[in-house]
């Protein structure tokens, strides 16, 4: 039969057990990519994405998607937030040196042709059967993770904006994906503060205490302000004890209000869509077909005071839409405590069959640090936010 010019292909014209050969060459290519946002800057200044070719749903226009080859921690990085300077006229938001990320050579085989997508993905079932033939399992059965293993793709992305920009643009590398390296932050929403009262106006107990509840009747007395009367009789009941706090010192104000500025709240946008974004990543690395993930880490940080809550009781939080979204696997949690907020670190691996969850919790401290002139005195550091992001991109040991 006569082939044409335009359907000969000299790929598929070389023997299977050389195309083989080209899959397995490939398939154990080590890769990374690193997906985020950054700001748009010009000549130091923030500008706004205005000349975005594709919309994401959820990512403010001050800033701009980021996908990079390699591992780059400084998209990882949050209290030093990345930044991307045009301030010579280009864009560079693809790769350090300026190449266009476009598909791993995997992926592109498996757009080529129905052929080549069937002989492909028998070569990744085979490999995959052969590493848990040799791989070591633990005494639930899970395969244990090699820490030499550095084959295949090898992905890392930001919360939240990362993996709005993974979903909208990159859909694709998920499915190719060995390991998975999820790290953000989440703040929950401000709730709309109540309205002052004037300064001669004041609240009785009746009134602040006039909301409906389980021990208040619905025909109770209305919410009324009074003011104060220069006649105002003397109370016969003793005065009640009060409480004293102690007042924090202006270095911890300090310190919570930069927190405040470098991990604000979310905008509605991004709240509404990030969550279905990150269930869906879920979805897809532990999905019922086989996917070669060996490896899924999250690394969530809650900042601020009193966020343990958030941690758990929070619907929109990233913890629980992960651990409502895996189907069957080994996860083990390790929930970090400390005075600038609380951090969590999630590791789970596949198991269809079952599903197993660990929880340990430790004291977010920064350990002994050299005090005095000669360095030879060493007390108990102090947390700061260089802390929050070294635990986000993964440099804290134990952690």
């Amino acid at each position: 039969m006569h082939t044409t010019e335009s359907t000969y292909s000299g790929f598929l014209s070389l023997p299977t057990e050389i195309r083989c050969q080209i899959y397995d060459y490939l398939l154990a290519e080590p890769l990374a990519v690193t997906i985020g946002a950054g700001y748009l800057t010009c000549f130091g200044n923030r500008i706004l994405d205005t000349t975005r070719k594709r919309e994401i749903p959820g990512l403010p226009i001050i800033l701009a998607p980021v996908a990079r080859r390699g591992h780059d921690k400084s998209l990882l990085a949050v209290a030093t937030p990345p930044s991307i300077p045009i301030d010579h006229g280009c864009v560079n938001t693809d790769d350090n040196a300026g190449e266009k990320l476009g598909f791993p050579a995997p992926v592109s085989l498996l757009l080529t042709s129905r052929l080549i997508n069937d002989e492909m993905t028998d070569c990744m079932l085979r490999r995959k059967r052969l590493a848990v033939a040799r791989s070591t399992t633990d005494a639930d059965g899970v395969v244990q993770d090699n820490a030499d293993d550095k084959e295949g793709l090898s992905l890392y992305v930001s919360y939240p904006y990362g993996v709005l920009v993974l979903k909208s643009l990159y859909p694709y590398l998920l499915k190719q994906a060995r390991r998975v390296y999820v790290s953000g932050y989440y703040t929950p929403p401000r709730e709309n503060e109540p309205l002052e009262a004037d300064d001669g106006e004041r609240l009785t107990p009746s009134s602040s205490l006039a909301a409906r509840s389980f021990n208040t009747p619905v025909s109770g007395p209305s919410p009324t302000f009074v003011r104060p009367s220069t006649f105002s009789r003397r109370t016969t009941n003793p005065p009640r004890p009060r409480l004293r706090f102690s007042t924090p010192n202006p270095n911890q104000v300090r310190q919570m209000n930069n927190i405040n500025v470098l991990f604000p709240p979310f905008s509605n946008s991004t709240s509404d869509h990030a969550p279905a974004a990150l269930t869906d990543l879920i979805l897809t690395l532990f999905s019922k077909d086989p996917t070669p993930l060996t490896k899924f880490t999250a690394r969530i940080l809650f900042p601020g005071e009193n966020t343990y809550g958030s941690v758990w009781g929070d619907d929109n939080s990233p913890v629980t839409h992960i651990l409502r979204n895996i189907r069957g696997g080994k996860i083990d949690m390790k929930v970090l405590r400390g005075s600038l907020g609380t951090g969590l670190r999630l590791t789970a691996r596949p198991k269809p069959d079952m599903r197993i969850v660990s929880t340990s919790w430790v004291n977010w401290k920064k350990g002994l640090v050299p005090v005095g002139t000669r360095g030879n005195i060493q007390r108990e550091g102090k947390l700061g936010t260089a802390d929050l992001d070294a635990f986000l991109v993964g440099e804290m040991n134990g952690a």
